[in-house]
């Protein structure tokens, strides 16, 4: 057996050296057709391990006769999962992708040392996927002390679904950052920002988790929407149990987020921004934190329904309304509004807006929730981000009957059919969307 071992730093060039080690090893025992599936694997393996282990990586390679195994080992005690995001998702494949490329994998506990992650590349067995997968999971993570003197935070009235899926674009653009800052100066803990974060979402998925299982969900959306929103939890409080000294790792991760965000918007980092109500929910979520280990009393998330959210928008996607010809809704004798992937209105008809009690010009520049009600403001916004991350489009081309918001408050029940408008001559930009609205009769 011919063997290879290396210690590698946390951080984003390191799966480059990886790939290096094993090409060379691999080249040099004339198993060339192994190499694809090795260097992707590994380049996943190490690449989480920089993301989220944030410590040394020791690398161990063996090739044997019919096989190449790879061990990498780092020093955080938490093990991989499976995360079940969309098809289209920029992050979360990792641990799929590696088991479908693999002869066996998984992961052993280290316990407070830390943990390997293995896979073997080699002659082709019969194994599923599914069984690999099962790999990963057959150790349960050790059991963690509680760190000293925990004080006790709650964020009252949380927002699971909007957080659901603020934690998945936080996900991709903190990923998106960690790549970034191989190439240019990032100013950010970005260590300190991803436990903040992972502090949040595993005690949310926690409570959802008992939630469901007692019978105390619902559907986020209207009976008969085809948008797969997790359901909800009315009146959720979510309680988390944080170190006494741990406002600097929130601080840390509205801090590395803000910068993600504005590189995001300068189009810097290969991801679309976040919507207003998703920089907002984990502003509260992250100042409660703070204030509370401070000694505030806790304040409950105060909604959706904020007028501010109605025309706060980022300018990254403005020059695609100038590039788009208006007078496909602008002149249209139907009911229909045009929105960017700001979710900002560019152009409204005249039949629609007299519907709703608006001016043509006053719609114009405003964000697409003043048309929706209150109650399903956060679900819009939620599944509007997962279609920017994932790409799927679940109610594109779909009927669908929903309230819609006039300018005196009343709701007007109507058909709503959605879809993307006919780009423009030249390079694919930024999707415009329709929205063909008309009242339902009684």
């Amino acid at each position: 057996m011919l063997e290879r071992t290396a210690t590698l730093p946390p951080d984003p060039q390191s799966p480059r050296s990886a790939r290096r080690i094993l090409r060379d090893l691999v080249t040099a025992t004339g198993h060339e057709e192994w190499l694809d599936s090795g260097e992707l694997a590994l380049s996943e393996v190490v690449t989480n391990a920089v993301l989220h282990a944030h410590t040394a990586i020791l690398l161990w390679l063996g090739v044997y006769p019919d096989r190449i195994c790879v061990e990498v080992r780092d020093s955080n005690p938490t093990l991989p999962l499976a995360r079940h995001y969309d098809v289209q998702a920029s992050t979360g494949r990792g641990l799929g992708l590696v088991a479908s490329l693999s002869l066996e994998c998984g992961a052993h506990s280290l316990g407070a040392e830390g943990k390997v992650i293995w896979f073997c590349i080699g002659d082709p067995q019969e194994h599923t996927v599914d069984d690999l997968l099962e790999a990963w999971g057959r150790e349960e993570p050790p059991v963690e002390e509680l760190p000293p003197e925990p004080a006790n935070v709650v964020l009252l009235d949380m927002p699971a679904t909007l957080w659901l899926s603020a934690r998945q674009h936080h996900d991709a653009i903190l990923r998106e950052l960690t790549l970034y800052g191989a190439e240019h100066r990032v100013d950010a803990d970005l260590t300190a920002a991803d436990l903040a974060r992972r502090s949040i979402s595993d005690a949310l998925m926690v409570k959802l988790e008992e939630a469901e299982a007692s019978g105390l969900t619902r559907p986020a959306l209207p009976t008969g929407h085809p948008s797969p929103l997790p359901w909800v939890v009315d009146d959720l409080d979510l309680e988390l149990r944080v170190p006494v000294d741990g406002a600097p790792g929130f601080i840390a991760l509205q801090d590395a987020l803000d910068l993600a965000e504005r590189l995001a918007v300068s189009g810097r980092l290969l991801i679309h921004p976040a919507l207003p109500e998703i920089i907002a929910v984990r502003d509260w979520a992250c100042e409660q934190v703070i204030s509370q280990l401070a000694g505030s009393p806790a304040m409950a998330w105060p909604g959706t329904a904020q007028h501010r959210f109605e025309t706060d928008s980022h300018a990254r996607f403005e020059s695609a309304a100038l590039e788009w010809d208006p007078t496909v809704a602008r002149d249209s004798e139907r009911g229909v509004v045009a929105a960017d992937e700001a979710n900002r209105i560019v152009a409204v008809s005249r039949p629609l807006a007299d519907l709703l009690g608006w001016a043509v010009d006053e719609l114009v520049g405003r964000r697409v929730v003043t048309l929706i009600p209150p109650a399903l403001r956060e679900a819009h916004v939620a599944g509007f981000t997962r279609h920017l991350s994932t790409g799927e489009a679940h109610i594109l081309g779909v009927p669908i009957v929903l309230p819609v918001l006039h300018a005196d408050g009343r709701e007007i029940v109507c058909s709503f059919l959605v879809e993307r408008a006919a780009p423009a001559p030249g390079p694919a930009g930024p999707a415009i969307y329709l929205a063909w609205i008309e009242p339902l009769r009684p």
